[in-house]
């Protein structure tokens, strides 16, 4: 499964850089994966803690990603976006970096069923605005875990992923989860994807009473999406994604398309 193992991290989102990072799919000792994907989102409603308002957002971001098998059983992921929110900030945002661990590989009636751990940190890597609405992010760093379990039969796969974010003051911590369907082949990949985030706590943007710090607001959404991956060659593939936030507190309600170029060293 080398030639889809790394794609998905295109599925990245700006709001929380970390969620995407781990598929359900281990690298292999030595093999290595470079990733370079553009992504816009953008749309005109912003969701609060009941209902919207009119706030409009149109986000640019450049997403670099690697991985490498580090042995059969442990893999090393990165990745560094650089976002422009609205052509008003822009800059490189928050790094992250992960361990993830294959942990037990079974096979009953002919389903494979991994399970996996990862570990990891983010962290901002320059000293970027968050006091205003086109801020790139929440200045925050966080120490992260995922659990993570794939099924797969023949070509097909489903994967359940959660864990916890454990934000520095005066971030706010929050549960994340994923599950993904799709298939797998050596022509072509595709997935369907659900993407939850939940803020334990924090402020609201609206109404001002309650607005505080940008940096302690609770960010939760609900996602939908798909991804699409070709190879061009054995060293080079293609990639496009959809998402759309269907629901959430402290984001916008918005669209989001990604492209991009998958390298295999």
């Amino acid at each position: 499964m080398r030639l889809i193992s790394f794609f998905i991290l295109l599925s990245i989102t700006i709001t929380s850089s970390a969620q995407g990072l781990l598929d359900g799919y281990m690298k292999g000792k030595s093999n290595t994966d470079i990733a370079l994907s553009g992504s816009f989102e953008t749309g005109s409603q912003f969701f609060l803690e009941d209902g919207t308002t009119a706030i409009s957002r149109s986000i640019a971001s450049v997403n670099l990603f690697a991985a490498h098998g580090i042995t059969n059983w442990l893999d090393g992921v990165a990745s560094l976006p650089f976002v422009s929110n609205g052509g008003k900030e822009s800059g490189l945002q928050d790094a992250s970096f992960f361990l993830r661990a294959q942990l037990l590989e079974t096979t009953i009636k002919s389903v494979k069923t991994r399970f996996m751990l990862g570990v990891g940190y983010q962290f901002p890597v320059t000293d970027y605005e968050t006091e205003s609405s086109f801020a790139i992010g929440q200045q925050g760093e966080s120490k992260e875990i995922r659990g993570i379990i794939q099924f797969e039969k023949g070509s097909y796969f489903l994967m359940l992923k959660g864990g916890y974010s454990f934000r520095n003051n005066p971030n706010t911590n929050a549960l994340p989860l994923v599950a993904k369907i799709g298939i797998a082949k050596e022509k072509f990949y595709a997935d369907l994807f659900v993407d939850y985030l939940e803020a334990d706590g924090g402020g609201n943007y609206l109404p001002l009473s309650e607005r505080t710090s940008f940096q302690e607001l609770g960010v939760s959404y609900l996602r939908i999406g798909g991804n699409l991956y070709r190879p061009f060659s054995d060293l080079i593939g293609g990639v496009a994604g959809v998402a759309y936030t269907l629901d959430g507190r402290n984001i916008g309600q918005t669209i989001r398309l990604s492209v991009g170029l998958v390298v295999k060293l």
